[in-house]
């Protein structure tokens, strides 16, 4: 998280480089947490960055607000509303709807959201930056009654189509950059968030507590994946789905280079080993040598989970 904090840091390469999420993903939320029929309410997008996943939200919601620790993030997201407004790409209906970014963390919404006022909290592939004991106490005040919250992330990425070069991804990430990258974070987003806890009960009497019948994990893995082993058992009542894999992007190349310049392992690397090789740029040329062509474009995937539950009525 460190890494998106420092002046450096280029926001907007990052939301050109970062894979986008595919429709089919938000539907599952979305079925897991409908929005209000008459399209009010309030969604709350947690470490939205530069809003990759806030846009889907906002024909959806009466209201939508990003909030990211990092001002560079904000302000990229910002930039990206004021354009998509401007294009004609979003609607906010002469202000009868709002879409808003705020620094922030979800470890404390004081002064930035008001009690039991939002009715469904997402994450995209920040949760395992999260504090979740810290997080839960705050969504628990901010939810409605019934209001849920969706976090999701994905892992390493592979090819699911040229399986000889999948052997070099894990020797560059784990491997080369292995020692760079921010922990626990890392590891609990490559376990697709299995590392991460659902709610424990409340010891308050104040106020609904979360309903442990509602907690559901959702795995969208390769032919033929299994979902990583739980660090610690759910709550007995927690329902798992296991589904095809669902992100997929076709990349040429160069844009496997823009995402692997994106991972906070490359840029921490690069700063604690100035006027060495560019560890990316080493990358691409083993994946050059496995076969890989800068004039064509090949499938990358990358395995996903989704932790999802409610608060009780």
């Amino acid at each position: 998280m460190s890494t998106f904090a420092k002046k450096s840091f280029d926001a907007v390469a990052y939301a050109a480089s970062r894979p986008s999420y595919p429709p089919a993903l938000y539907q599952h939320v979305l079925s897991y947490a409908p929005p209000a029929a008459d399209g009010k309410g309030l969604l709350l997008d947690l470490g939205c960055g530069p809003g990759l996943s806030t846009f889907a939200f906002v024909p959806l919601f009466e209201r939508v607000l990003g909030l990211d620790p990092s001002e560079g993030m904000v302000r990229a997201a910002r930039g990206v509303l004021e354009q998509r407004v401007e294009k004609g790409e979003i609607d906010l209906q002469g202000g009868k709807r709002e879409a808003r970014f705020e620094q922030g963390k979800g470890e404390d919404l004081h002064g930035i959201v008001e009690d039991a006022s939002v009715d469904l909290v997402v994450a995209g592939q920040a949760a395992h930056w999260f504090d979740p004991p810290k997080v839960y106490s705050e969504l628990r005040r901010v939810l409605k009654p019934g209001g849920a919250f969706a976090f999701w992330g994905y892992g390493e990425f592979f090819f699911p189509n040229l399986p000889e070069l999948n052997k070099l991804i894990p020797a560059y990430s784990a491997g080369t950059l292995g020692p760079y990258w921010q922990q626990p974070g890392r590891s609990i987003v490559e376990s697709l968030l299995t590392p991460f806890p659902f709610p424990s009960p409340s010891s308050s009497t104040s106020g609904p507590d979360f309903d442990p019948t509602t907690f559901h994990r959702s795995f969208f893995l390769r032919s033929g994946g299994s979902p990583p082993s739980l660090s610690t058992p759910d709550p007995p009542s927690t329902t798992t789905s296991v589904d095809p894999l669902l992100l997929t992007h076709q990349w040429s190349l160069k844009d496997i280079e823009a995402y692997l310049r994106t991972w906070s392992s490359a840029s921490t690397y690069k700063d604690e080993h100035p006027g060495e090789e560019d560890v990316v740029s080493a990358m691409v040329e083993r994946l050059r040598e496995g076969g890989l062509k800068d004039d064509e474009k090949v499938e990358v995937g990358w395995e996903m989970g989704v932790v999802m539950g409610r608060l009780g009525k």
